[in-house]
Parts: C-alpha cells; structure tokens; sequence
C-alpha cells in the first residue's frame, strides 16, 4: 500500500556476549534526517543524556514499558511505562538510571543511531577484549567501578556538576585497565615476581589505556585512568606525579583498584579481609588521599561497601 512502510530487519547491534554492556539499541525507521529507534536499557544500569552538537537537535523518548530515575535540577524524577520526555538545548549531562528492565522509543531530528552505533560497538570491543584477555581484568574492572561511585556518592553528595564528574570517573574506572589488552600474557598471568623489563612493560598499560579512551571520551576521562597508578609522594606511574597533581577522581579509582587486588585472588597473593584492606590503605598517607581511604574505612565498618559477585554472566 503506498504511504505504508513495513519493516521486519532492523538494523541492530549484535554480540555474542549481550551481558557485556547493558544497553542496545535498534534504528525501527528513518526519513531524510529523522530517525525513530528503540533502546534497550537492563535495570541498574546508568546512562547519561548529553548536550547534542546542534541547538536545533531534538531528542524525544516515550518509556514503552521499564522506568528511568533521572538526576534532575529539582530533584530524581521517575518516568514509568506511558510517559515521555524530550531534550533540546540541553547545557549539561543528565544522569539516568534504569530502575527495571526498560525499552525507549527515540525519535530524533537529527541522524543519531551510527553514531550511537559505532560508540556501542567500540564499548563492546573493548570489554570484550578485557574479557577474552583476562577474566580476572575484567571482574576486577567491574569491581574498581563500582567502588569508586559508592566512594564518591558518599564523598561528594551535593557537589556542583557532579553527575558529569561521576560520569567521567566511572567510565575511567570501568576501564583503566583497558591498556593491558597489549601487555603479553606472560607478564599479564606470570605468578611470580616481574624483572626490570617485565615491570617496564607493565607499567605502561596506564598510557595504553589513555590512548585508546581518547578516541570516544575526553581528555578528563583519559587522565583519570592513566594516573589510577600514581601516588602522592611520586613513587607511583608511569609519570611519577605527587599531590595535587592528581586529580580527585584519579585518587578515588587509585584507592578502589588498590582495595579490589588486595581483597581478590589474583593466584599469588594473599586475599586481606575488607577491614585489613582499607586499614592498611588508611596507613599509607603518603601513597593515598587520606579523605578517601578513610572513607573506605568507614564504609566498610559500616557494612556499607558491598562485595562484588562475578559478573560474567550477569548483568552489569
């Protein structure tokens, strides 16, 4: 029938492995610049709404069924199976977070879903590529990331543009090991001590891991994990900054990828309870933020900070 459109093969985006990234998303129809799709967000995840490069773009997203917790000006408000909302002139990030399994459909103005697209896809590759890598990376990854966000929303509940701020920091710390997808496995899984060269390879995953972020994210994003091995008094890498140097998100992912290996079994080490980890880490003021570590410490006392499960074939 002319004017009527059917269409039954959506272009999507297609892994083996759906637990690896919680959100997807499909392109449902398209005329000149508008484009409607659907998303796919699983519950507990978190997605941010960025400003668009154009005033002109319009994003308008109907809630099929699920509900969405977004950090608003006025405070979290629900959207529910039935509601609606849109984005235009947007001036800053808006954290979102999936309270349930949830589907959007997203009408835009503008061509949106390639870009979107070829992100997710990059996103996928690389946790893929953690995971095929080494497993452990991957789990030990997901652990570090959500230890730093119990840290900083017990750190900074109120601070200015802090849903952007949280936003770069748990992407850095999702991936800050991301550059060891290059260190050899012999180094990466050796069970005893590294020699000199061993170590000097080692110590340049922090680099590795800037580079290959900087190809999506920002600047600030990309520091953060390449100096997630730096200590205050200088002695940490790869380029040996000390204090102020290092930024505050950068000392929070320090303090979590320092507590996660020190209370995991990495095969060689001696796994430390909660409490000895964070106490020891509260011991070393001249290797990490003494605000952080004793926030971890009473985050633990408290029975706050929760262990991570493995997540392999979970959902994340």
């Amino acid at each position: 029938m002319d004017g009527l459109y059917s269409s039954h093969t959506q272009e999507q985006l297609q892994t083996e492995n759906e637990s690896l990234l919680p959100n997807g998303i499909e392109l449902l129809a398209k005329c000149a610049d508008m484009e409607i799709m659907k998303q796919r967000i699983v519950e507990g995840a978190s997605v941010w709404f960025s400003p668009a490069d154009s005033s002109n773009t319009m994003e308008f997203f109907f809630v099929h069924r699920g509900a969405l917790e977004l950090a608003l000006d006025e405070g979290p408000t629900v959207y529910r199976a039935g509601d609606s909302f849109y984005i235009q002139g947007l001036k800053s990030d808006v954290y979102c977070r999936s309270l349930e399994d949830t589907e959007l459909i997203y009408v835009s103005n503008q061509p949106m879903f390639h870009d979107t697209l070829d992100f997710e896809t990059y996103i996928r590759k690389l946790i893929s590529d953690i995971n095929d890598k080494d497993h452990y990376t991957y789990q030990h990854s997901t652990n570090v990331m959500h230890y730093s966000i119990q840290l900083f929303n017990e750190m900074y509940p109120k601070m200015a543009d802090r849903d952007a701020i949280l936003n770069d920091m748990v992407i850095a710390a999702l991936f800050h090991d991301v550059g060891k997808c290059n260190t050899p496995d012999a180094i990466l899984k050796k069970k005893g001590k590294l020699d000199a060269e061993e170590w000097r390879i080692i110590c340049h995953h922090p680099v590795d891991s800037g580079r290959l972020l900087r190809r999506y994210y920002s600047e600030r994003v990309a520091e953060i994990a390449e100096h997630h091995h730096e200590r205050l008094n200088g002695s940490g890498y790869p380029f040996g900054l000390t204090g102020e140097e290092i930024s505050r998100e950068a000392m929070i992912v320090s303090v979590a990828d320092a507590f996660d290996a020190m209370t995991t079994s990495r095969g060689y080490n001696t796994v430390k309870s909660f409490h000895a980890a964070a106490k020891e880490l509260y011991d070393l003021p001249e290797l990490f933020d003494r605000h952080v570590t004793q926030v971890l410490l009473r985050l633990v006392e408290e029975g706050k900070l929760h262990e991570e499960r493995d997540v392999a074939n979970d959902k994340v």
